[in-house]
């Protein structure tokens, strides 16, 4: 993913672009915070899910539990 922030001169205001997606900020320090965010996120340790032996993960059943509760 490409995460890029620049200066909207027309809008006045800070524009972050993370591929063909926009967010705009009134301040420089908002559109800085959303990105310090948005990069722990992406870098931080993701668990892959373990499927058991019908092949069907444990977040997946959850998922099933929830939708039918």
């Amino acid at each position: 993913m490409i995460i890029d922030m620049t200066q909207s001169p027309t809008r006045h205001c800070w524009v972050v672009r993370m591929d063909a997606l926009e967010v705009s900020f009134n301040t420089r320090e908002d559109a800085q915070a959303f990105v310090g965010q948005l990069k722990a996120r992406i870098e931080a340790p993701h668990v892959w899910p373990i499927p058991d032996d019908r092949g069907v993960s444990k977040a997946t059943r959850d998922d099933r539990q929830r939708s039918t509760a």
